[in-house]
């Protein structure tokens, strides 16, 4: 986000000086022109630098208070005490080699899964969809440049984390989690298989239901 707006002020007012010149060119030797120039360049770079991280930071804000509003509600409605789990082994996770027929399933959603760019793919990771960059307000901890892979799908179950999609079956068993941390608008996860370590993040509606779902599978296993 942060760089689409300063490329739409540079492109404001670069246009808006060119017009400005151009609209003035017998005025180009005056003083009184060139202060004005100047002080359109200083207003510039304030913009340039200054709004679209005031932008970031207050749709940062709002997103987790919203987070924290939502979670309050859900755990007032019983929490993960309200959790039913379902077996893995029916519909359509029944033909996904991540997930045990024997698993429970705790928590799905769809969402955007990023994995940064110099790790290597677990097994059933068979490549990004694209090349882009996580946004600024729902990761803004996670690498610019990574892979991509929209439209996934994340369950959360008894063994660990799954992510299906297209070209992409893949789980991460609770032995290999190192740590996550919990975004605006998603969650990072660092795992350690002993020979790498590696790095990835989903979206998710709310951050804080899933990662409370997550702890509460995770010491379910212990």
């Amino acid at each position: 986000m942060i760089y689409a707006l300063r490329k739409l002020i540079a492109f404001v007012f670069l246009g808006g000086m060119f017009w400005f010149i151009y609209q003035d060119l017998d005025n180009l030797d005056k003083p009184w022109f060139m202060h004005a120039l100047g002080l359109i360049a200083v207003a510039f770079a304030f913009f340039w630098l200054v709004i679209p991280m005031v932008v970031v930071w207050t749709r940062r804000r709002s997103r987790v208070r919203r987070n924290r509003e939502r979670h309050a509600k859900w755990l007032a409605e019983g929490g993960t005490s309200g959790l039913s789990p379902h077996p893995a082994g029916r519909g359509k996770t029944a033909s996904l080699a991540s997930i045990g027929k024997t698993d429970l399933i705790f928590f799905h959603e769809k969402g955007t899964l990023y994995t940064s760019l110099s790790e290597p793919p677990y097994d059933g990771y068979a490549g990004p969809s694209r090349l882009g960059r996580p946004s600024d307000v729902a990761l803004p901890h996670f690498r610019r440049k990574c892979n991509v892979d929209q439209r996934t799908h994340c369950y959360i179950t008894s063994r660990g984390i799954a992510f299906a999609g297209k070209e992409l079956d893949f789980a991460i068993p609770f032995s290999e989690f190192r740590s996550f941390a919990v975004e605006p608008g998603g969650i990072i996860f660092e795992t350690d298989r002993g020979t790498f370590t590696a790095r990835f993040a989903f979206t998710f509606q709310n951050p804080l239901v899933a990662a409370d779902i997550l702890a509460f599978a995770k010491e379910g296993k212990k």
